[in-house]
């Protein structure tokens, strides 16, 4: 078992989510957050070919999508959220699948990959 976590544009949010939902990948938690990565936030601060001044550190709105799979689902959630959200520019987003050693669903006590269906 898994943890996919995609840091992802909010205009891209409801294009993943219908594709993940299409390929019967259901399940995710969702949460706007505010971060950056190494590129900085430049503002146009002069009208037409003028130089552009980068102006502070600025924080920007992503969504941040956490979906527990089965192993063998990870790549085909992955290549989804890739192929909605990639568009060879920076801020695109990240990726980062990491281990989930047990899964608990309280109304059962059904523990594993059987949470996740």
């Amino acid at each position: 078992m898994k943890e996919i976590m995609a840091i992802i544009r909010p205009k891209n949010y409801f294009a993943t989510k219908k594709a993940l939902i299409d390929a019967s990948f259901n399940a995710a938690s969702v949460r706007e957050v505010l971060g950056r990565g190494r590129q900085r936030v430049v503002y146009d601060t002069a009208a037409g070919d003028e130089a552009r001044e980068i102006v502070g550190i600025e924080f920007v709105a992503k969504e941040l999508m956490d979906i527990y799979a089965r192993d063998e689902d990870v790549q085909a959630i992955v290549d989804i959220i890739m192929e909605v959200n990639h568009q060879g520019c920076p801020g695109d987003g990240k990726i980062f699948v990491l281990p989930a050693d047990n899964a608990i669903r309280l109304h059962t006590g059904e523990q594993g990959d059987d949470v996740l269906v």
